[in-house]
């Protein structure tokens, strides 16, 4: 027989490097590999020190000295005994995860037992300091990382010799450390890569320091620490200090600020209102609970056999959806763009898996599907969120790189993309069909195309952001009535389940009712017109049978409705929703035999109409006649409509100027003749008044003598003047015309702007906001100037009066179209052609005009008028 002889595995010495600085790619990587061996450690707080970064002798030495860069990191856990540091940490590959799951009422973080050599990453040495509650003496580990980086074969790393020793509070102490009851220091000194900068001018001398590099740690940390999933009682911190970075980090705004405590930036609620589903396993994973929310609603939940189960066992997704508006909020609350945040991130046992979510990370190939249709698919910019994993069997392998998880049947009944049979594509879907098929992508009204929408959508955001806009004060392209609708009419199709999976279905009872009130409301206001035209004898049985028809209709929808529904096991609100739904059914067929005896009785009259011929001739020959009367009617106002359609717009805007100012006469005449008889009048206010109807009777004769003339156009537009003098002094000078107790105020501001502009036009214009002002009823008139640029005046117009009526708040720009009107408080009403004009003549100078709001500077109406200069 052959002579049997046994081998073993050698372990190089160049297995350091391997399983240290060139598994461990990224600064922050290594950091969070030794934080989360802190946290494994039942540590409550970690602190990660920066020291000597600015002024080092990194260069000049070759081992190191108080002076060297260095890293320290120091937790308050169980610390380490001279046994834990020989048998555990030093035993590569070692992990209390592989027979402890969970320690210390925790998950362990740790799995592959290499995060030690996070160190090897960071720094050339390491000086490791230890204690337990117990021991009485701090055990000290030396290690010089470059003792291992040697190219020789036959060199094992247990050759390498390291330095511990034990040492007292005092010795502690010398070596620069405060005397700790238990944990673990981790000196890190000689760092391998720089963590600031000096910034220099062009005499290299050193004007700042660039640190952004310890902001995108801290960012980095706050996403990798989800507090809902991975501790109790949020008993776990870590902080970050820099004392020679104070000032710049004082200098930063509050979220780039990197000194401090590490404040987790997952979120798991969202201070504003949005769109969002929740789906998560129940009962050991044998159930699935998936709830759809829009703005705070509900929209509908359902529990479900879980088809992914026992792959998909202890597994949250959560996910939302952001409009524009949403992503605004989202900057604000978070300090960061959505875009630049990152979109879905899994988190195993409460810390997050690199780099699933990280920006520009699709490893969920959502950006491939929206690639196949933009406006049916959300990509990566429209959703942020998070799959939540518990893993106490290390099924969702950590691959050792740190970057990723083992793609095994677990990962891939988790997040397969194909016929988006997956754990979180089933949940994905139905937000996306929610979205795109109910919401139609919760559009903003400035959502368009254009580049003016477009501006005007930048400038709310910004609002947003800046916390000056409510969302109360938000406008969508939809209303939620049609979003309503339109959400009911696909609910099957968002929820998309099994009939013999679901176990329970609540559907938003509003979804249902809303659509039976309103359908019902309408139903009878339709039913109650027929029964009077049928009793005032004017329908026929073919409009019976179009009812008849559309009745029919309405049941088969009715009953397409009751069918989807009733297929699924339903809570107590939606199954009393579903009971309205086929009282309303009942209703639709109770008037539908109605209606079959109507037509009935209109067959008899049918009959009875025979024998009733001569009469109708007689009816027929009487209507003939009314409707040639009606017609020579019509011919005349056609005549009138065509007459007034002959004038140009600028007459027309000017006859409607004159209009106004023979009013003022004529009021004034009148006011003055009933004090003259009545014996109640002053002869220096008889005067007075007489003034002010003659520069009105001269202002009317002048535009009178304009619109009659050929060259009216030319008239009106050449003149250089000085805006702001002009306003104020026209107003000044004519203001007095338009009531005895107006008030002007005129706010300067020292604004200036020379522009060729219509003298006339703009006394029409002024007119017609100063006339408008004290119909609703204005005392005091404000006209506030601010030069935007040296080519760009604002005006402002602002009154005390009522201001715009509540029904053309949500879109005021209506205001300015032609024949709308209302009626003014003082019971006068305008032509409804005022605004329209003031609106074109301004335009056709070049100036816009709209619209600011209620309460703006003064109490009532607001208008501004932006004038450009060429």
């Amino acid at each position: 027989m052959p002579n049997k002889k046994t081998l073993h595995f050698k372990t190089n010495v160049q297995l350091k490097s391997i399983i240290g600085k060139d598994l461990i790619n990224d600064d922050r990587i290594a950091i969070l590999e030794l934080v989360k061996n802190s946290f494994d450690a039942d540590a409550k707080t970690v602190d990660v020190t920066f020291l000597n970064l600015k002024t080092n002798d990194d260069d000049k030495v070759s081992t190191f000295s108080n002076s060297t860069s260095r890293i320290v990191i120091q937790d308050n856990g169980l610390g380490m005994d001279m046994s834990d540091v020989e048998n555990k940490w030093l035993n590569i590959a070692y992990s209390d995860k592989k027979t402890n799951k969970r320690q210390h009422k925790r998950r362990m973080a740790g799995a592959k037992g290499v995060g030690r050599f996070s160190c090897d990453r960071l720094g050339e040495f390491l000086n490791l300091y230890a204690k337990t509650e117990k021991s009485e003496k701090y055990i000290k580990l030396t290690i010089d990382w470059k003792l291992f980086e040697v190219e020789d074969d036959k060199m094992e790393i247990q050759t390498i010799p390291l330095n511990f020793e034990e040492l007292s509070k005092s010795e502690l102490a010398q070596a620069g450390f405060k005397p700790f009851e238990k944990g673990v220091i981790l000196e890190i000194i000689k760092l391998r890569s720089s963590w600031a900068y000096p910034v220099k001018d062009k005499n290299e001398k050193i004007t700042g320091w660039n640190t952004e590099k310890f902001v995108s740690l801290k960012k980095y940390l706050e996403k990798l620490i989800n507090p809902n999933q991975a501790f109790e009682n949020d008993d776990f911190g870590v902080h970050i200090y820099a004392p020679e970075f104070i000032n710049e980090n004082d200098a930063k705004n509050a979220h780039d600020k990197f000194i401090g405590k590490v404040e987790s930036r997952i979120f798991n609620k969202l201070d504003f209102k949005s769109t969002s589903i929740e789906s998560k396993t129940l009962d050991s994973g044998r159930i699935i609970y998936t709830e759809l929310k829009d703005k705070g609603k509900t929209i509908f939940w359902l529990k479900e056999k879980n088809p992914y189960f026992p792959f998909i066992k202890d597994v949250k997704v959560s996910i939302y959806f952001l409009n524009p508006y949403a992503k605004a909020f989202f900057t604000r609350q978070t300090g960061i763009q959505a875009v630049n945040y990152g979109s879905i991130f899994l988190f195993i046992n409460g810390f997050r898996i690199s780099p699933y979510g990280d920006v520009g990370n699709d490893w969920l190939r959502l950006d491939q599907r929206k690639a196949q249709g933009t406006r049916r698919y959300l990509g990566l910019r429209d959703i942020i969120g998070q799959i939540e994993i518990l893993d106490e069997n290390n099924d969702f392998q950590i691959i050792s790189s740190r970057e990723g998880i083992v793609k095994n049947d677990y990962y891939k009944n988790l997040t397969s993309s194909d016929r988006n049979d997956s754990f979180y594509y089933k949940a994905h879907r139905r937000l996306e069909r929610y979205v795109v098929d109910g919401l139609n992508w919760d559009s903003s009204v400035y959502d368009g195309q254009n580049k003016e929408e477009a501006k005007k959508l930048r400038e709310i955001e910004m609002k947003i952001v800046a916390g000056e806009t409510s969302e109360d004060d938000l406008l969508y392209r939809e209303d939620d009535y049609t979003k309503q609708r339109r959400t009911y009419a696909a609910i099957h199709s968002i929820i998309s389940a099994r009939t013999s999976d679901v176990l329970e279905l609540y559907i938003n009872e509003e979804l249902i009712t809303q659509k039976i009130d309103e359908e019902r409301k309408r139903s009878e206001i339709e039913f109650k017109q027929l029964i009077r035209d049928f009793e005032q004898k004017r329908v026929d049985p073919d409009t019976l049978n179009r009812i008849l028809l559309k009745k029919a209709e309405q049941n088969l929808e009715l009953e397409k409705e009751l069918k989807d529904l009733t297929k699924y096991s339903t809570n107590e609100a939606t199954t009393k929703a579903i009971l309205r739904l086929q009282d309303y059914k009942k209703t639709i067929e109770e008037q539908a035999l109605l209606i079959e005896s109507l037509k009935k009785q209109l067959e008899d009259l049918a009959l009875e109409k025979q024998s009733n011929e001569k009469k109708v001739s007689s009816y027929k020959a009487k209507a003939e006649k009314a409707e040639r009367d009606l017609a020579i009617e019509k011919e005349k106002n056609l005549y009138l409509l065509a007459t007034r359609r002959t004038l140009s717009p600028d007459a027309d805007g000017l006859i409607h100027t004159i209009k106004i100012n023979n009013i003022e006469i004529r009021d004034g005449l009148d006011n003055l003749i009933d004090d003259i008889t009545e014996n109640d009048y002053i002869i220096k206010d008889v005067i007075k008044r007489l003034g002010h109807i003659k520069v009105n009777a001269e202002r009317t004769l002048k535009m009178a003598e304009f619109a009659t003339r050929s060259d009216l156009k030319e008239d009106i537009e050449r003149r250089n003047i000085d805006i702001v003098k002009f306003i104020q002094e026209y107003v000044t000078l004519y203001g007095e015309t338009f009531a005895d107790e107006i008030e002007f105020v005129f706010e300067l501001n020292d604004s200036q702007l020379t522009k060729n502009t219509s003298i006339l036009n703009l006394s029409i214009a002024l007119d017609n906001l100063i006339n408008n002002a004290i119909k609703w009823g204005a005392n005091t008139i404000l006209f506030s100037f601010k030069n935007l640029s040296a080519k760009e005046l604002s005006l402002t117009v602002s009154d005390d009066g009522v201001g715009l009526v509540e029904k053309h708040l949500n879109k005021p720009d209506r205001i300015f179209d032609l024949g709308v009107r209302e009626q003014a408080p003082n019971g006068f009403g305008g032509s409804g052609i005022g605004l329209f004009y003031t609106r074109n003549l301004l335009e056709e100078m070049g100036n816009k005009i709209h619209f600011l709001g209620n309460g703006k500077l003064l109490s009532g109406a607001a208008f501004e008028i932006i004038f450009k200069a060429l």
